[in-house]
């Protein structure tokens, strides 16, 4: 009898196709369903029909029950585990029974509520239910999306904000039943904050009119789901959390490309089509994204297995439909797809780089195997230098992403009460109260602002249009754009000059064509051949009124109002190398060249941006600058030997640290230098009107300070740049120097300081990393790395950042030396066969002659290696 096919079969092969081999961080294994007969849940046959499956999972049937009972709840299931059929049949339920009743579907994203509301006619149509359903997004009229026969409306916050005093609206709210607020863990930080008022105006307008809705949030792992429940909306919401969904098992690689990215995304697209697999890598930047899929589908062979999702594409929904019903092929998103757009029978995902939480990243993995075993591939981001990322290098190590997977999640973080906030929000509400012929619940308000957008960013519409449909259409083209950028985007990649590639097609970028229905960037065709633009732009701090300085030895802070003004002066005009190139003169080698014949560079095979060519404006365009708070901190420099090292590693610290203390987001807090002043830098409210954020850091700034040194005096890495666990950031806002530099970072003389600043000294056992600077490495540095790689177990990106070299060449070095010889006390030399397990638990294999093999524990084997002896090829 022939063995049974392994489940992950098509999987291991698309792996070895595009790996070869490869490292598994983390297998989740495979578990049956948890079950109930839709019989035992006293379903009507409409609502059975609408659900359309026999059984539901343990928690749909768990979330239909309290809401049965008429709990609040909040569902956190994970990614994929049937979370929209844990709500829809209670909600149909009680329409079907009470004729009057009506729901309401708040989702944050316009894709999101069409691809749910989509699942909603679906429900309705099978079960026969004769109410419409209502959609209120983008430009519709509420007097539409509210029209009579409409007991079921999907709604935006945005649209929902400033249509409270709608007669039509309140008509809806009048009967309301259900508030379901689905993907509601996006609603943090200022956004969330700013969704909390408006989410409880519109809860205590349906009290008022005599409505009692009940409350369904559906939501992704999160560290505190009643909490946020309460904070968010101000109820006691029950959690539903384990899953009933079958788990057909899932299987985490790292993936590196060793500086070969042209070969290895070829061998994605390649592999997607061998095997009949789907596809999803996940992009941290827009750019990337968008020239990789510009690349394949410019090339007949890949065209029609190259597909694009990011926010401001044209029909986003059309690009979903059309990769839904593709049998394989390559999705390239950013985590725009990362809110709850279900793609279904999706079995491979790409994380190209940590996304920056572990909710974000778990939300991305979750998108793999739900309906058959799922394959992640887990790509670390590399600098210019092809030297993986801090964040990037931290994970790679297999503990280290298990924490990633299985630790603990990050809180999501809303202030409903925010004073920065909420006053509007009162004054709005007595104006809402006031169309409904109630009188207002807060009489002291002060008058209700005529308009503000809840996402804290300018409403300026911005629309790509070929110059041909311009002329021909007008401001009628606007409506049918070929993408639609945010004011940033629309500034930094779609100027005046810029080159760019949208669907395989280059663009250039001729005029603006200002239009009060918004602005059109015409553009016409152009042959990009890889070429395009990067917009240049400086971020300007203007103190306003301030408190006076306060010091701490060497020290001084202050809080108070500052104006931030953005400023766009010119862009670059560069090439993307997708291809063998010498890295000195940007030549196209041959094929058999190994060092530039021109220049004598190294050939190498990479994707980087190069730069051709830098255009400043005449005139910089500014923004209307927008006034927030703000922290300002300068370090005295003569407290330092590096003092710009110094200021810049707090700032790290000190962004890192403050969401562990103060309630926010990490996009709620950005930072910048003061111009000309190197040792003094601001952290301020990324807000308009500030969010309180930057003057709870200054009044806790002691317990901030403290918890800084504890992390600079870690002994996780000895190097003075730090690594992602002690001072590193995912993310800085003020990378590089006004000169071009990158901006340097010091763990060791920062730790210094802070001693002198705050008075104290690190624990001694934190005294053992003593300042050292960074060491040239010696010629005998292969060596090291295969220590690193073989005895220590760490993984290639670990290694790749620990001594600054690019994976490929680490890999080319540690193959031309032989296996490690090794010495033991008792045991004498022998050499090293393999190893076993991570950190504390790690144990190797060593031969040692005359004795035989031993397994030893690293920690107390008293192993060192012989550097030089037989074996050994020199480095």
């Amino acid at each position: 009898m022939l063995p049974a096919r392994s489940p992950f079969a098509r999987l291991e092969g698309f792996l070895r196709d595009t790996l070869g081999g490869a490292t598994r961080l983390h297998e989740e294994d495979a578990a049956p369903a948890r079950t109930v007969g839709v019989t035992e849940l006293g379903w009507s046959p409409a609502v059975a029909r609408g659900f359309g499956f026999p059984q539901v999972y343990a928690h749909q049937a768990e979330t239909y029950k309290l809401m049965r009972d008429g709990k609040h709840v909040i569902v956190t299931t994970p990614t994929a585990s049937g979370k929209t059929g844990a709500f829809f049949p209670a909600v149909f339920d009680r329409l079907e029974r009470d004729p009057n009743a009506t729901a309401l579907f708040v989702y944050p994203l316009v894709a999101l509520g069409q691809d749910q509301r989509d699942k909603l006619l679906t429900f309705k149509e099978r079960g026969g239910f004769g109410w419409d359903i209502g959609a209120f997004q983008s430009s519709a009229q509420a007097a539409d999306a509210f029209a009579d026969g409409v007991r079921m409306v999907t709604a935006t916050p945005d649209k929902l904000h400033w249509s409270l005093t709608q007669p039509r609206v309140r008509e809806f709210l009048k009967n309301l039943s259900f508030i379901v607020l689905d993907e509601a863990h996006t609603y943090r930080g200022g956004f969330g904050s700013e969704v909390a008022g408006m989410l409880r105006r519109l809860l205590e307008l349906s009290h008022a009119l005599g409505a009692n809705p009940q409350v369904v949030l559906s939501t992704a792992t999160i560290g505190n789901p009643a909490e946020f429940a309460r904070e968010l909306i101000g109820v006691d919401a029950v959690e539903v959390s384990e899953s009933g969904a079958a788990r057909p098992g899932k299987r985490f690689y790292l993936a590196d490309h060793r500086g070969q990215p042209r070969r290895f995304w070829n061998a994605v697209m390649e592999a997607s089509q061998r095997y009949d697999l789907k596809v999803l890598a996940f992009f941290r930047g827009r750019s990337r994204a968008a020239r990789l899929y510009g690349t394949y589908r410019a090339q007949p062979a890949y065209a029609r297995h190259a597909h694009l999702y990011m926010a401001g594409t044209s029909d986003r929904e059309g690009r979903l439909t059309e990769f839904r019903r593709a049998g394989s092929g390559v999705m390239f998103a950013t985590n725009a797809l990362e809110a709850g757009v279900d793609i279904g029978d999706l079995e491979v995902v790409i994380i190209d780089g940590y996304p920056g939480s572990r909710m974000a990243f778990r939300q991305m993995a979750g998108r793999a195997g739900r309906v058959a075993p799922g394959l992640v591939l887990y790509l670390p981001a590399l600098n210019e230098q092809g030297v993986p990322q801090p964040a990037d290098a931290f994970y790679s190590n297999s503990g280290n992403f298990l924490e990633l997977l299985t630790g603990p999640i990050e809180k999501a973080v809303v202030e409903a009460a925010n004073p920065y906030l909420s006053p509007r929000h009162r004054a709005r509400q007595n104006d809402e109260y006031g169309a409904a012929g109630l009188r207002g619940p807060h009489p002291a308000a002060v008058e209700a602002q005529k308009y503000w957008n809840l996402r804290g960013e300018g409403s300026l519409k911005y629309a790509v249009v070929e110059a041909a449909d311009w002329d021909r259409l007008g401001a009628k083209a606007l409506d049918t754009p070929l993408e639609s950028p945010s004011q940033h985007y629309a500034l930094t990649e779609k100027h005046e000059g810029a080159v760019f590639t949208l669907d395989g097609q280059g663009y250039k970028v001729l005029r603006w064509e200002k239009h009060p229905a918004g602005t059109a960037i015409i553009v016409e065709k152009f042959s990009a051949e890889n070429l395009f633009t990067r917009g240049l732009y400086s971020i300007e701090v203007t103190p306003g009124q301030m408190t006076p300085w306060q010091r701490r030895g060497p020290l001084a802070y202050r809080h108070g109002e500052v104006s931030i003004r953005r400023r766009y002066t010119g862009y670059q005009m560069l090439r993307q190398v997708f291809e063998r190139v010498c890295v000195g003169c940007d030549r196209d080698p041959g094929p058999a060249e190994r060092t530039c014949a021109r220049c004598g560079g190294r050939i190498q095979d990479r994707m980087q941006d190069h730069k051709l060519s830098e255009h400043l404006y005449d005139a910089p365009t500014e923004l209307q600058p927008f006034r927030t708070a703000a922290l300002e901190i300068g370090l005295d420099p003569r407290a330092t030997e590096r003092p710009s090292a110094v200021a810049h590693t707090l700032k790290h610290l000190l962004q890192k640290v403050t969401p562990e203390r103060v309630a926010c987001d990490d996009n709620d807090l950005a930072g910048a230098f003061r111009g000309g002043h190197d040792a003094y830098f601001f952290l301020y409210d990324d807000w308009l009107g500030g969010l309180g954020v930057s003057r709870r850091a200054y009044e806790q700034l002691d317990d901030l300070l403290a918890r800084a040194l504890a992390l600079c005096s870690k002994t996780c890495c000895k190097n003075a740049e730090g690594c992602y666990e002690c001072i590193a950031v995912s993310r800085c806002s003020s990378p590089y120097l006004p000169s071009g530099e990158r901006r340097p970072t010091d763990k060791h003389a920062t730790r210094l300081f802070l001693e002198g600043v705050l008075g104290v000294q690190a624990a001694p056992e934190a005294e053992t990393a003593a300042p050292e600077p960074v060491p040239d490495l010696a010629p005998s540095w292969p060596l090291q790395a295969r220590e690193l790689l073989d005895l220590h177990g760490l993984s290639l990106p670990e290694v790749s950042a620990r001594l600054g070299i690019p994976s490929r060449e680490l890999q080319r070095a540690v193959s031309s030396t032989q296996p490690l010889r090794l010495h033991h006390a008792k045991f004498g030399d022998g050499v090293f066969m393999g190893g076993f397990h991570q950190g504390d638990k790690r144990e190797v294999l060593v031969y040692f002659p005359g004795v035989g093999q031993k397994r030893l524990l690293l920690k107390f084997a008293g192993l060192s290696v012989i550097e030089r002896g037989p074996g050994v090829a020199a480095g």
